[in-house]
């Protein structure tokens, strides 16, 4: 396995162990794109549950507005608006059961499942100050072991083992309580080092092969417990808001499509006048206006962190030290030449340790934006 780092980070920041709830929303916004079917009408009223284009539900009840213009990690352009009614209507759903057949579990699993020996149950949050993923684990482990044990019982499967960090003692101490009633699944602590949590480098860490064994990550497997156990499509998730510019750093359980500016100013305290939010981690996220940024299913981070002075970018030194760090062995130094940049883009991880390392902050994130080398 390529050796792998522990990044440096600000002891202070500290994430509560009770997340925040933000489940009452007056307004939600659904990511439509040109490929999308709408299936309702403005001013048609829809429950929590009903489709709203073909793959996608309401997460409240309510009515049925406009599309407007909106921000999120969905790409979309358009959003289609939802006015709450607060009445939590929810459409008919399947009674809850431990009983469902493989081919529920292969369509909720998208098929991750056949012919797979192994299911490892990934709870690492690889970027610094994130526990989404831990937090998913924290707060349903009961059941998430339970599902994991129907999942035995229905494909006997050679190994079962939830990963968790090493640093994450609450989880810890509650698998091992409980692990005694499930003897077959196994609790693997691995250590804090970037990127473990990509499938790739795990599997290598846990001496698995990808053929036979299926990653699953906690918040997807939130979303199967849902479907699986209760019936119902998830209308809510899980998220962290940390950084060093605001008091309360915490994870927050809140409605899928809701205004990210409006969880911040019901629930975030700040301690810094100056700084700035990044969507998706310090390491592969990207920074945000926050005005019209939506949280859909995919967003697993916001950091706002005070700003600083800006370190200049220098000529490159040739050091080699980003070729040195890199887990694909690649010379990010040389994504100036376009032809190298060609050739090896669909290679790079986009993990942004290139740029951690560089002694002179070269931001080689920049040729996916298709800057230029000075």
């Amino acid at each position: 396995m390529q050796k792998l780092i522990e990044l440096k980070k600000d002891e202070e920041i500290l994430v509560s162990s009770k997340p925040g709830k933000y489940l009452k929303p007056d307004y939600v916004y659904i990511p439509v794109k040109k490929e999308d079917k709408l299936l309702v009408k403005p001013n048609e009223k829809v429950k929590i549950g009903s489709n709203i284009t073909t793959s996608i539900i309401s997460p409240i009840s309510g009515a049925v507005r406009s599309l407007k213009k909106m921000m999120s990690f969905n790409n979309a352009l358009y959003y289609l608006e939802i006015e709450n009614d607060f009445e939590e209507q929810r459409v008919k759903e399947g009674a809850k059961k431990r009983k469902f057949s493989k081919e529920e579990v292969f369509e909720v699993l998208s098929g991750k499942l056949k012919d797979k020996k192994n299911l490892v149950l990934n709870a690492i949050d690889d970027e610094l100050y994130v526990v989404t993923e831990n937090f998913y684990l924290f707060l349903y482990y009961d059941v998430f072991l339970e599902l994991l044990d129907d999942l035995d019982s229905m494909f006997h499967l050679e190994h079962i083992i939830v990963c968790v960090s090493a640093s994450s003692s609450e989880n810890i101490s509650n698998l091992m309580s409980d692990l005694g009633m499930y003897p077959h699944i196994e609790l693997k602590m691995v250590p804090s080092l970037y990127l473990l949590g990509k499938t790739e480098f795990l599997l290598s860490y846990l001496g698995m092969d990808e053929k036979n064994t299926v990653v699953i990550k906690a918040s997807r497997f939130y979303d199967a417990y849902n479907t699986l156990k209760r019936g119902r499509c998830p209308s809510d998730k899980l998220f962290t808001i940390s950084g060093n510019a605001i008091k309360n750093p915490m994870v927050i359980q809140s409605k899928i499509g809701v205004l990210l500016k409006d969880i911040i100013k019901e629930l975030i305290e700040f301690k810094e006048k100056d700084f700035l939010f990044i969507a998706g981690g310090l390491m592969q996220g990207k920074i945000i206006d926050i005005d019209n940024f939506v949280i859909t299913h995919s967003l697993n981070s916001i950091l706002i962190m005070k700003k600083e002075e800006a370190r200049e970018s220098l000529s490159c030194l040739k050091c080699g030290a980003c070729h040195d760090i890199c887990p694909k062995g690649l010379y990010p130094n040389l994504f100036s030449d376009p032809v190298y940049f060609e050739q090896k883009k669909n290679i790079c991880l986009k993990c942004g340790l290139c740029s951690y390392i560089c002694p002179v902050y070269i931001n080689f994130n920049k040729y996916w934006k298709g800057e230029n080398n000075e």
